[in-house]
This record gives structure tokens, sequence and C-alpha cells, in this order.
């Protein structure tokens, strides 16, 4: 009896989900709310240091024509990505990030590591879940005022 084995065909390259990914970030950057709306699932979930919050296209949307900050710059390290496909139409994508933010009129350097899930849907791809952790030390003791003075 002969067994055949099928070759695993991916619906989305590595260099197509991270440019999946820069395009994202390049509609934040420059304040796209049709394009980020667009790459959003209608029932998407975002968590960072703010929160968690539930999220569909109309409301990122809203959310970005709003923010009380600008982006001037953003860099993915292509050193540090990681690529995990939990389906065919399932993939997450995971990498450090330098940001160059202006927040309440000041400059903020941010880095941290983001990752997101984005799920094929019928006009694309769009992201399901997108974290975003702020670097530093694992327990927060380089943001409290006691381990910082002593």
């Amino acid at each position: 009896m002969t067994t055949m084995t099928q070759a695993t065909q991916h619906t989305i390259s590595d260099q197509e989900l991270l440019a999946l990914e820069r395009s994202f970030w390049d509609a934040l950057k420059s304040r796209d709310a049709r394009t980020v709306a667009r790459l959003t699932a209608h029932d998407s979930t975002v968590a960072g240091a703010s929160g968690v919050a539930g999220l569909d296209p109309s409301s990122i949307a809203k959310m970005i024509e709003s923010a009380p900050y600008t982006m001037a710059d953003y860099r993915i390290d292509p050193q540090s990505v990681r690529i995990n496909r939990l389906c065919d139409d399932v993939v997450a994508i995971t990498y450090g990030v330098h940001e160059d933010l202006e927040v309440d009129g000041k400059p903020v350097k941010l880095d941290a590591f983001d990752s997101s899930v984005w799920k094929k849907v019928d006009s694309g791809w769009a992201c399901v879940l997108h974290t975003e952790s702020i670097k530093g030390d694992a327990y927060g003791r380089d943001r409290m005022r006691e381990f910082r003075a002593g």
C-alpha cells in the first residue's frame, strides 16, 4: 500500500505576513483609519499596558482618528520575528518593535514586544488579536520608584 504525503501549502508566506503587519503599522503611522479598519477583524481583541479591549473595524477607525499621540516612526526588529502557523487560515507573528512617538506634545521612545494573530477572511487577512508588552523587567521593578532610587 502506498501512502502519499501532501506537502503543506501556506496560504500566506512569511514575507507576505511581515508585509501585512508593516501595512498595519504604516496605516497607524499615517493615521489611515480606513486601512486600519480594513485590516481589523469584526471581533478583534487588543491587549496592552492600558488593558484589554474588544474592537471592530468601526471602533478602531474612530480610535485612530482621535488618538492622543502621533507616530513619527517605528522599526520592527527583523532578527526577532517569529511566525507560528496555527492552521492554514490562522497565523501569528511576534517581534520586537521600537516606536518614536509624540504624546501630549512630548517625544516618547518606546521599545516593546508585539504579537498579532491574523485570520484569513473572505476579503483577505484580518487581525483578530494584537498584544503589546513594553520592554522592561518582567516584574516591573524598573518602573517602581523604590527600585529606581535604590
